[in-house]
């Protein structure tokens, strides 16, 4: 072998070609349209579970009331407000039962509504209509009873 001989070598590939630029882009596409329909879902289940939790803690406050106030169920024209008043300005005598009047409205801005007697409990209902603020309706839009 002739060490002085050079072999000529082929400069080497730089890149990618078009067609795999494209095979790229849409394999991130479809991940990314994938991520996106579980992340807008994820967001529709985590109001719902807000809003449920909410009525919770407005249905607590309203049981509280009726015990500092004697009775046995809301009336039918309950107000929910009464439940962010101290007892001077005209709320329950351990009143307030909620910190603020943001407390009283669900996730997607609508008020909170009390049903007497209720569909889902004997004495009241705690109800937020769901994102559509209607009632009825089926998932995001669904009634929450509490």
């Amino acid at each position: 072998m002739n060490r002085f001989h050079k072999t000529r070598t082929r400069p080497a590939r730089r890149g990618f070609t078009l067609v795999e630029v494209i095979v790229m882009v849409t394999i991130v596409a479809i991940l990314g349209a994938v991520v996106a329909t579980t992340m807008i879902q994820q967001g529709a289940e985590g109001k719902a579970q807000a809003a449920r939790i909410g009525a919770n803690r407005i249905r607590t406050a309203v049981q509280q009331y009726l015990v500092d106030q004697g009775l046995s169920k809301p009336a039918n024209d309950f107000d929910l407000e009464v439940l962010t008043l101290r007892e001077e300005d005209g709320g329950g005598r351990n009143g307030p039962y909620l910190n603020s009047a943001d407390h009283l409205k669900d996730p997607w801005d609508s008020f909170y509504v009390v049903l007497v007697p209720g569909e889902k409990n004997f004495d009241f209902d705690v109800v937020s209509y769901g994102e559509s603020s209607q009632i009825g309706g089926t998932g995001p839009e669904q009634d929450i009873h509490q």
